[in-house]
């Protein structure tokens, strides 16, 4: 009995060391990785304004809510159930 419990301290104190070990590889990786960078400079982008971008955004929308409305799904959804019901009923 006290064999099969050193056995398994063993088993879970090498484990532990494999675990550390992993993490410490990790964070000097890392750290050697971090330091290796260069920072680059980012030149700000060139932005332009659209004189009818409330327009666009407001169609946008519109379309959006046309695509979301709940009653035109759930006729679809039921027109949708009707034809399949309808085209596969008789081949049972």
């Amino acid at each position: 009995m006290l064999n099969i419990l050193l056995v398994e301290l063993d088993m879970r104190a090498c484990f532990l060391f494999s675990i550390t070990t992993l993490c410490s590889k990790i964070i000097s990786a890392r750290r050697s990785r971090s330091s290796m960078e260069v920072p680059v400079e980012v030149s700000s982008p060139n932005i332009e304004f659209v004189e009818n971008e409330p327009t666009r955004f407001q169609n946008f929308l519109s379309r959006f809510r046309e695509i979301r409305n709940a009653e035109a799904h759930f006729s679809l959804r039921n027109a949708l159930i009707d034809h399949l019901r309808e085209e596969y009923s008789n081949t049972v």
